[in-house]
């Protein structure tokens, strides 16, 4: 709970003051993945929702990942997965690994366009110890060197945390969603989730788990959140295409704030500030992530844009958030310690 009231302090500073806050006691909701719960691999305006929440409303939410068929072509026995996978993706066509297998969408009520909803993630954690990673032709950074598909089972060892790549080599988990996104404007139409975009999406940012919050615009009559692509650990970048594509589970608490514009996705940790950038030319994902920090420290601290490029150039980070979904990453951290009481 220390976490949650932190980020709370945060949000006037994030998104600017007089923010809309949820009245009473939010109630609590759970939400599962099963065929009737779960969207795969699109955002559409016009997906219904399978859950409608109040602004400050909690969520326990559990994403699957890792289509059975997929485990069984990599010879998986049937009893060793486990029987929910078959459920969360019964209606799959083929043998893919399905890694946007997403839950929602939740309607928020009283969400229109032009409002933003604040995601705070209050906690996530891998729930099931099958995992799936992997690379195709003519993807990831490096496809000239790797013209073949290769995929991968992870067994994950819940109570250490870790996966181990070979002897010796033991990677810790760091799980977070890959896909958080609302609704693209209708005009969009219906967009596959690869790509991120203004709406959020396939965002793939590693420093978006648990203690995190995720701001998004508004753009259509209940916003329509979905959730998925598990992540049970993934390097800045996820260069081979798949991070270890895991099920996970955990908490949401969403907050709509009225009038709150937004153009493009930003988000905060305990320790930083984030904008983003999304653009299939790195160079441009790089400007817009820059652009979006000034603009931050213009109107929530109060610099001018001359010193806010400056103190962009001194004190934030710019890292590659993934480099092989179409549209690039890139996010732009400013630490907090820098701003003074």
């Amino acid at each position: 709970m220390r976490n949650v009231a932190r980020i709370g302090l945060c949000v006037a500073v994030i998104v600017a003051p007089a923010v809309a806050r949820a009245q009473g006691t939010p109630r609590v909701h759970e939400l599962k993945p099963t065929a009737a719960t779960v969207h795969r691999g699109f955002f559409d305006a016009s997906l219904k929702p399978v859950l409608t929440i109040d602004s400050g409303d909690i969520v326990r939410i559990e994403t699957a990942s890792g289509n059975p068929k997929w485990f069984e072509s990599l010879g998986v026995p049937r009893e060793k997965i486990p029987a929910e996978l078959y459920a969360a993706y019964e209606g799959f066509e083929g043998t893919g690994r399905g890694d946007h297998n997403l839950s929602g969408p939740i309607a928020i009520r009283g969400a229109a366009p032009g409002d933003m909803l604040e995601i705070r993630i209050r906690s996530v954690d891998v729930r099931l110890p099958i995992a799936g990673q992997g690379f195709v032709p003519n993807r990831g950074v490096l496809p000239e060197d790797f013209p073949y598909e290769k995929g991968r089972v992870h067994w994950l060892d819940l109570e250490r945390q870790t996966v181990e790549y070979a002897p010796g080599v033991v990677v810790p988990l760091k799980p977070f969603w890959g896909v958080i996104g609302v609704a693209p404007p209708p005009a969009m139409g219906r967009v596959p989730s690869g790509p991120p975009n203004i709406f959020g999406g396939n965002l793939d940012n590693r420093d978006l788990g648990a203690g995190s919050t995720l701001y998004l615009p508004v753009h259509v009559p209940g916003a329509l959140l979905s959730i998925g692509d598990g992540h049970a650990v993934q390097g800045y970048g996820e260069v081979a295409l798949s991070a270890v594509e895991a099920s996970l589970k955990g908490e949401i608490q969403v907050v709509l704030h009225k009038g709150r514009r937004l153009t493009w996705p930003r988000a905060e940790t305990p320790t930083h500030f984030i904008t983003m950038g999304l653009h299939t030319d790195l160079d441009e994902a790089v400007r817009l992530a820059t652009r979006e920090m000034i603009d931050f420290l213009v109107t929530t601290k109060g610099l001018s844009r001359d010193d806010a490029y400056m103190l962009a150039s001194a004190a934030v980070d710019l890292v590659v958030t993934q480099a092989v979904d179409g549209t690039k990453g890139i996010h732009a951290l400013m630490p907090k310690n820098v701003f003074r009481p």
